[in-house]
């Protein structure tokens, strides 16, 4: 049995370790899922936020071209002097930095106006820009329509500009009652424009990929070297990128960085939290197994002591039932040497004297014959002890052919061996009496007897005959006759008192008694 609950024991704990680890780290993983969703909403949170304002500003590049284009039409067609345009143009750079280049642009791609936002000044030299993408395209489009370039750095006179200016131009056509005239546009600065990205480590990489602005320290105006695709060895992605498509004229990537120091720190503390609580967990249930275990240990030995006081107790009860098997029979033997005995005896009285003496004795050996067969080896159904006294006597006394009744009502009277005793000698004593002196010259009557139980631990006993009753000459109270004396004596024994009942015909007592506390 102790090897059974140790193995079961043991089984259990590793399947309830094996799920409470289990349970832990699956709380792991989801909660690094979730603060590593939540860091990638908010990353491209950013990056949306940044691209709104891309947007802003693109919108409000296409209507500040278009608003030139339409001034230099307005004035071409009304034969405005071209001096007239330009001091136009230099006005609209001056008012607005984000600009540092207006340019008209005739269909032979050579420079008609150009005006500086550096020195505000107009050129007195044109360039020739027919070869240039942005001419070609521009000249493609529709009346309204506008085309983007891609952000490079600014080229004047087929050399990079220094310093650095990353430019992004802002073409649009201009015709005349439907015939194409030629082109205006807009250099943009972008390196102002991408200020707005500040301060929020945000990445700007132009189609061909190259660093325009850069979160992550990487050298400007050349090839990114950043792989925007690549994990940590936990498998969190290190960037989050957006496809930036200008009304799908371009397309520009913006990137960021998760917060990834602040899903290691929480993941770390989340673990130790996790980690913490499933060991105190396993802890626990060791210490609830050592109690079971301990427990059982002891409940084997309390089972052991048990079955020790078991084994005892019965061995004591089978030695007291022998004890009251010897003495019923001693006592039996002592009744048959009476009765011995007084078969030399020619004198009635004194044969009378043995008589009465063994039923005395009898009234005790019954009693130990009840207890040897009792379960209860304490305490005797008393109802069934009278019943078997009372007719004992009759039988002895009256011979079974008499007509005398018993009347006994004792329901679930049970009395110890120190009441019994004394209680049985005064019943025999009083139902010898009624039997020679109530019914001397009768050979019918009823004899009745009744147990009553008062507030423990007293009872009452109702027990006469409806015989002749008491001659008036003898004094119940003081008299020489034995067996009252007896009766007077067993009563002070039993704690009580005894009163003779002269209402009813024949002879009655009232007795009270109490239950005499077991010693032993």
């Amino acid at each position: 049995m102790g090897k059974k609950l140790i193995i079961t024991s043991a089984i259990l704990f590793l399947i309830t370790c094996i799920i409470i680890w289990n349970l832990s780290l699956q709380r792991i993983e989801l909660f690094h899922k979730n603060i590593t969703l939540v860091e990638e909403i908010k990353a491209k949170n950013k990056l949306k936020d940044a691209e709104s304002r891309l947007f802003e500003l693109y919108n409000i590049s296409k209507k500040n071209v278009t608003f030139l284009s339409k001034l230099v039409e307005l004035d071409l067609k009304t034969d405005v002097p071209l001096e007239v345009t330009q001091k136009k143009l230099r006005h609209f750079l001056n008012t607005d930095s984000n600009y540092f280049q207006a340019r008209f642009i005739d269909l032979k791609g050579m420079e008609v106006i150009r005006i500086e936002n550096k020195d505000s000044t107009v050129a007195s030299t044109f360039q020739f820009k027919g070869n240039r993408d942005y001419f070609k395209k521009t000249l493609k489009l529709a009346k309204g329509d506008v085309h983007i370039s891609n952000m490079n750095l600014n080229i004047e006179n087929d050399t990079i500009e220094l310093p650095h200016r990353p430019t992004v131009r802002f073409f649009t056509p201009i015709y005349i009652d439907k015939e194409l005239y030629g082109i205006v546009g807009l250099n943009l600065n972008a390196k102002n424009w991408l200020e707005n990205f500040k301060g929020q480590d945000i990445g700007f990489l132009n189609s061909k990929k190259v660093v325009f602005y850069s979160g992550d320290n990487e050298t400007l105006y050349a090839p990114s070297k950043l792989n925007l695709s690549k994990r940590d060895r936990y498998g969190d992605a290190l960037y989050v990128k957006r496809k930036v498509s200008l009304e799908g004229n371009q397309t520009w990537t913006l990137y960021t960085k998760p917060d990834i120091a602040s899903i290691r720190q929480q993941m770390a503390d989340y673990k130790k939290s996790n980690y913490t609580t499933a060991a105190i967990l396993t802890i626990g249930i060791i210490l609830f197994l050592c109690i079971i275990y301990m427990l059982y240990k002891k409940n084997t030995y309390i089972d052991s002591l048990n079955q020790t006081i078991k084994s005892r107790l019965n061995e004591r009860d089978t030695l007291l039932k022998e004890i009251h098997h010897r003495v019923k029979n001693n006592l039996q033997v002592i009744t048959s040497l009476l009765s011995l005995q007084s078969s030399f005896i020619k004198d009635d009285k004194i044969k009378g004297l043995f008589r009465y003496s063994q039923y005395r004795i009898n009234s005790m050996a019954i009693i130990h014959e009840m207890l040897y067969r009792s379960k209860d080896l304490s305490r005797i159904n008393y109802g069934d002890y009278v019943k078997q006294l009372a007719t004992t006597l009759i039988a002895s006394m009256k011979g079974s052919d008499k007509k005398i009744d018993l009347h006994i009502e004792a329901e679930e009277l049970h009395l110890n061996l120190d009441t019994s005793v004394p209680l049985g000698l005064m019943v025999n004593e009083i139902i010898t009496n009624s039997l020679k002196y109530g019914f001397k010259n009768k050979d019918e009557g009823t004899i009745s007897i009744k147990f009553e139980k008062l507030k423990y631990p007293n009872f009452l006993l109702h027990i006469g005959d409806n015989g002749t009753g008491f001659s008036d000459e003898i004094d119940f109270r003081n008299t020489k006759s034995l067996g009252l004396k007896l009766i007077h004596m067993l009563t002070l024994q039993l704690k009580g008192t005894i009163e003779k009942d002269n209402t009813e015909n024949g002879t009655h007592y009232i007795i009270t008694f109490q239950e005499i506390e077991q010693i032993s």
